[in-house]
């Protein structure tokens, strides 16, 4: 049951992961976008609500966490020209860990 849980909610995105969540995210987004006018009002609002939260909450925060920056960075999302940006810089950054010794141990040694 553990495995299912860290597939909806993981605690750290890689960059593939990262892509396919946020292209499902906006595909799902978008065909709501398109029954906007066939779907009641509270509903259609209630899904893009439900899919912003797990957006910035369980895409964004996972993949800013894996790069190693602080969850504040979630603000910046908010802004629409920022947050575009951002989301780009996510997808190309590398993540902040390494296989093997930390890096105070690898001083230690030296």
């Amino acid at each position: 049951m553990r495995w299912l849980k860290d597939i909806f909610f993981p605690r750290r995105l890689h960059r593939l992961a990262y892509f396919l969540r946020l292209a499902a995210a906006d595909l799902v987004s978008g065909l709501l976008y398109a029954t906007s006018t066939t779907m009641n009002p509270v509903v259609w609002w209630a899904s893009i609500i439900i899919i912003s939260v797990y957006g910035a909450f369980f895409i964004l925060l996972p993949r800013i966490r894996d790069v190693g920056m602080s969850g504040f960075w979630l603000i910046a999302c908010l802004i629409p020209v920022v947050g575009a940006v951002f989301g780009i810089i996510l997808l190309f950054r590398a993540p902040d860990y390494h296989y093997g010794a930390s890096l105070g141990s690898y001083e230690a040694k030296t």
